[in-house]
């Protein structure tokens, strides 16, 4: 059999999603393409929640056996040791999407290996493998496969891309039922009031319980028992605000929507998103974007939200994002609830005033006169067109 005809090209990669600042997954992703016929299938396998030093520490060399078997391309439900790698199943392809999608992932090294009939079964030739440098990822005596192997750098953006294309496939295949493409999206919404100082926020949102609390609210962003649980622990360090969520639709990546929290003040131009590390990467990326949220999400009066420039420069900002966050957060997915410590706070000071910053008319129609004990003594209406009128409740 000639090169190229019939055979078989394997393509693995290693990469680190990441869990807090001690813990993590090993995920795998290998993608087999027959050659002859075209099609290709995706296979992933991920470990148990480990920590980077247990992932790496002589897992290579002392596993030889499990990892060839993987990497040219035969059937591997679980490996053992040196620790457990368990084939990603269906029904847990939604779990792996959405961890990929909070988790600024970390790519390790690629292996590639042809294969091609050979009288005592297939045979691996041109074996290749690309190391990414990674203080995580395996060194090139780690990996027995040939001399072939090279450093380089594996762009993240890339890999995680790729990573959610081949999951998503997968999905569509399997039909894993998952949440709607449209529809509302509740944006999580919190305000302080009048009267409360505006510097007090980013103290009280660095309090480890209350960046838990955040962090479980992402995790399961329509929970209004996660919301309360916030309020509570932020008046309970001297901010109060108000959970006020918003609820939008036809909007374009309502996925990115869903998956922050944010913290404005009704007087107070400085508004702060706290979210999870991949959502805060791409607010970063995109500078435009966070301004436009915050004109469109941070006013508290509802006229606001049918302005149609404000809409639109938001729509014109989400749209600029990749393909990736038009998922909505489905409800308590992930391998695993997000970290405290995982979660990014960004301060903005191009935001608007929950008020807008103009001064807001109040119409007072009557004024009541109430005694210590609770009981009112009289009652003036202004709102008679023939001027005060004051009422004698005890008459």
């Amino acid at each position: 059999m000639s090169r190229g005809d019939g055979s078989t090209m394997v393509t693995t990669r290693f990469v680190w999603v990441p869990h807090g600042t001690a813990a993590g997954w090993l995920l795998l992703h290998r993608t087999v393409a027959d050659r002859a016929t075209g099609e290709t299938s995706d296979d992933f396998w991920r470990s148990e929640e480990i920590s980077p030093e247990a992932a790496t520490a002589g897992a290579f060399p002392d596993a030889d056996a499990e990892w060839r078997r993987i990497v040219t391309g035969e059937p591997v439900p679980f490996l053992l040791w040196p620790f457990f790698l368990a084939a990603v199943t269906d029904r847990e392809l939604p779990a792996v999407r959405e961890q990929i999608l909070r988790s600024v992932i970390r790519p390790l090294a690629d292996i590639s290996a042809e294969l091609v009939a050979a009288p005592g079964g297939p045979a691996v030739i041109t074996p290749r493998v690309t190391l990414a440098g990674d203080p995580f990822g395996p060194a090139a005596a780690d990996l027995d496969l040939g001399e072939g192997w090279e450093s380089a750098d594996l762009d993240p953006a890339g890999r995680r891309a790729g990573l959610l294309a081949a999951v998503d496939r997968r999905i569509s295949v399997a039909d894993v039922p998952g949440p709607p493409v449209a529809g509302q999206v509740t944006v999580n919404r919190f305000v302080a009031r009048a009267g409360t100082a505006p510097s007090g926020l980013g103290a009280a949102l660095e309090r480890q319980d209350v960046r838990q609390a955040i962090a479980d609210l992402l995790g399961d962003p329509r929970d209004q028992a996660a919301r309360e649980t916030l309020s509570g622990d932020l008046r309970a360090h001297g901010f109060p605000v108000a959970a006020e969520p918003l609820r939008l639709a036809n909007l374009p990546r309502p996925g990115f929507l869903g998956r922050l929290v944010i913290f404005c003040h009704e007087d107070a131009t400085v508004y702060r998103i706290a979210t999870l590390p991949a959502c805060a990467e791409a607010l970063e990326e995109h500078p435009g974007l966070a301004a436009a949220l915050a004109a469109y999400v941070c006013p508290l009066d509802p006229a606001t939200r049918g302005d149609d420039r404000a809409r639109e420069a938001l729509r014109a900002a989400l749209a600029e994002l990749p393909p990736e966050w038009e998922t909505p957060c489905e409800r308590g997915a992930g391998l695993a609830p997000p970290a405290w410590d995982e979660v990014t706070v960004a301060t903005r000071h191009d935001g608007v005033p929950a008020s807008d910053g103009r001064p807001r008319k109040v119409e007072i129609s009557h004024v009541e006169l109430v005694d210590s004990t609770g009981v009112q003594s009289w009652r003036i209406d202004l709102s008679s067109p023939t001027g005060y009128r004051t009422t004698d409740l005890d008459s």
